[in-house]
Parts: C-alpha cells; sequence; structure tokens
C-alpha cells in the first residue's frame, strides 16, 4: 500500500525520473539492488492468481490473463491495482528493469496498438477457441440453438451476457455466423473486461507514450518486460567477470570450473532462476542476453564471481547492486555444491552496505 499511494501520487513528468527506493527497517544503499527487487516483489504480488486481479491462462501457467472477476476479490481498489500495475511496468520498461510475471500475447498488442485476431483466442482458452472454431465446418449451425450470449461464472453463479443487443432473442445461423464469431472474440478479448484493461494501457501511457512503442513488435515487447525465460549457460558464462582469488586465472580456476560444471549439469532451471535471483535481484535477464547486464546508473555491470577466503565467509554471499557473488575458495566440488545450494535456497533478502 505504501508503494501505491507513492506511485499513484506521482505525475507523469514525475514517472520519467530517476527513484531511488528504500524498504523500511532495512540499512542499504540503492545502487540498483533494491530497485530491481522493488520491481521484482510488486510485480509478483499484482500477478499472483491468489490476489485474485490475474488468472494463469488455459493452455500456458506462464501467460496471465486479466481475471474477469477481479472486482470480486478487491471491490473496492481492483481498478486502482491495474492502474498501478500498468504505471509500475511501464516504469519497469522505461528504467530497463524486469517485470515478475508474463502476460497473454494479446495484450502486449492492446498496449502497441495492434489488431486483435479470433487466433489470438487461442492462447487464454484453448478450449473454447477449439469449439467456437468447429461451428465453422457443421453443415446446419442451427441444429445447435446457440444465440448471442455467453454464460459467465462469478466464482459459481452463472449469469448470462448479450454480446450483441438482444442477444438472448437472436440465434445463430449460418448467415451471421462470422458475426458470432467476432462479437465472441472481441468480449473475451476486450470487453470482458474493459474496465480493467483500459487502466492497465492508461497506467503504461502514463509513463511511456503509445507512440514510442512502434518501433517494437509484441514479442519484442514481451521480451523486454519479462527477460529472457530460458536461461543460455553459455551466454551467462561468457560474459561473467572474474575478481579476487579468481582474477589471475578467471574460468581456468579449478573453483570455477567446478562452479559451472554444477550450474550447468546439476541444476534444473528453477534453480539456475535461483542464481540469478540470488546474485542480480531477478530472475530475468534482459531482451539481449547477459551482456547487456546493468548496474542502477543505466552501466554495463556484467556478473561477477569474486573470490574469497572461507575465513571472510563459509557460504556464498551476494551484491544484487553490483551483480557479484562472493564464492569462498572451497577445496571439493561437493562442498561448493552443498554451501551454494544452502545460501540460494535460504537467502534472506538483505544488502552489504558497499
Amino acid at each position: 500500500h505504501d508503494s501505491i499511494e507513492a506511485v499513484m501520487s506521482l505525475s507523469p513528468t514525475d514517472m520519467r525520473k530517476i527513484w531511488r527506493f528504500e524498504f523500511l527497517g532495512e540499512v542499504a544503499i540503492d545502487a540498483g539492488g533494491l530497485q530491481r527487487e522493488w520491481f521484482q516483489l510488486v510485480t509478483e504480488q499484482l500477478f499472483d492468481p491468489d490476489m485474485g486481479l490475474w488468472l494463469p491462462s488455459a493452455s500456458n501457467q506462464m501467460a496471465m490473463r486479466i481475471n474477469p472477476a477481479s472486482e470480486i476479490s478487491c471491490p473496492e481498489d481492483h481498478l486502482i491495482y491495474f492502474r498501478f500495475l500498468g504505471r509500475v511496468m511501464g516504469k519497469a520498461m522505461f528504467d530497463g528493469q524486469i517485470v515478475a510475471g508474463h502476460m497473454v500475447r494479446h495484450l502486449y498488442k492492446h498496449i502497441l496498438g495492434w489488431p486483435i485476431t479470433f487466433e489470438d483466442l487461442e492462447i487464454p482458452d484453448e478450449s473454447y477457441y477449439n469449439s467456437l472454431k468447429s461451428l465453422i465446418d457443421l453443415e446446419n449451425v442451427e441444429d445447435m440453438c446457440l444465440d448471442f450470449t455467453f454464460l459467465e461464472n462469478d466464482l459459481g453463479e452463472n449469469r448470462s451476457v448479450d454480446l450483441i443487443e438482444n442477444g438472448s432473442r437472436t440465434d445463430v445461423t449460418k448467415e451471421n455466423l462470422p458475426l458470432f464469431l467476432e462479437v465472441n472474440m472481441k468480449y473475451h478479448m476486450m470487453e470482458r473486461v474493459k474496465p480493467q484493461l483500459t487502466e492497465l494501457l492508461l497506467g503504461f501511457f502514463d509513463v511511456i507514450p503509445e507512440p514510442l512503442l512502434t518501433v517494437f513488435d509484441f514479442q519484442e515487447l514481451e521480451l523486454l518486460m519479462c527477460g529472457l525465460p530460458k536461461i543460455d549457460i553459455d551466454d551467462w558464462k561468457r560474459h561473467t567477470d572474474y575478481q579476487g582469488y579468481f582474477e589471475q586465472k578467471g574460468s581456468d580456476d579449478r573453483v570455477i570450473q567446478w562452479f559451472w560444471e554444477i550450474v550447468s549439469e546439476e541444476f534444473d532451471h528453477e534453480q539456475r532462476a535461483r542464481l540469478l535471483q540470488f546474485s542480480t535481484g531477478t530472475s530475468g535477464v534482459p531482451s539481449r542476453g547477459f551482456s547487456v547486464l546493468q548496474s542502477n546508473d543505466g552501466k554495463i555491470r556484467k556478473f561477477c564471481i569474486n573470490g574469497i577466503k572461507k575465513d571472510i565467509s563459509l557460504y556464498p554471499r551476494s551484491h544484487t547492486c553490483f551483480n557479484r557473488i562472493d564464492l569462498p575458495m572451497y577445496s571439493s566440488k561437493n562442498e561448493l555444491r552443498e554451501k551454494l545450494r544452502v545460501a540460494i535456497e535460504s537467502s534472506a533478502t538483505g544488502f552489504d552496505i558497499e
């Protein structure tokens, strides 16, 4: 709520200024790590289905769609949340930060002002898309006894919605089937969530005016906002700097070789994402990969592994503001594996002052 009040009180001009972040009760310098963590925590919470604003799409659990019944979950302020999220997403893109939530494809098209097609319905609701598509091949669609309505289910209560004027009294025929498909698509993609979508877009455009987005397609927009969904280990290794006890030998050092063997051969995707989150403050990667990891001042600051003695720290520790982890000089691969796993799985979100 503190974040909502602060962000919603700003003018569009202030939204484009440099922000500095402070977490209540934490003593830390914001050299970028706090900023990244704020975007991660805020968007993670807003996209969480338990909050009731978003739902996973039927065909892809990673792609979130707007919950048509969000007003029931947050009766007083659901539209404020969407306006707030729009502003946060716009600010994240403006500052080169990552949003912790992938949306269904047609929402990126809405942001860009691209036309929505009937095929776009397949991702949020594949079964409904297929049932509509099957009507095209029917000899006598009249036999289905359909009319121009859609049955909404709001928390167990059914509600009939007219898709056109007097829809409940208009039967679907071979002649008006194209219209039936079109109004269904428009209802599912826009009308059904029009108040929420409007606020989301207005919030986004408060930060980034629509004309500036014309250089992107919707796939690029998603990559820019969410980072690469898959982590390219070779790209990660290629764009890593080495400091401290690793500076001399770099990637040839025995401990470093163990580190990359564990990450590439033993860690699953989630563990790699957790390691990235542990060391950079987010599980996302910039759209152009690890070569353009940035610090808070916009300068490129590559991922860095700093070699330290074990008497300084028994476990790996992170400096997310600088995309760096301090890695003790372990004497065996097993010890490195065990300590690294403990560090990334139990890391409290704290920051060293540097």
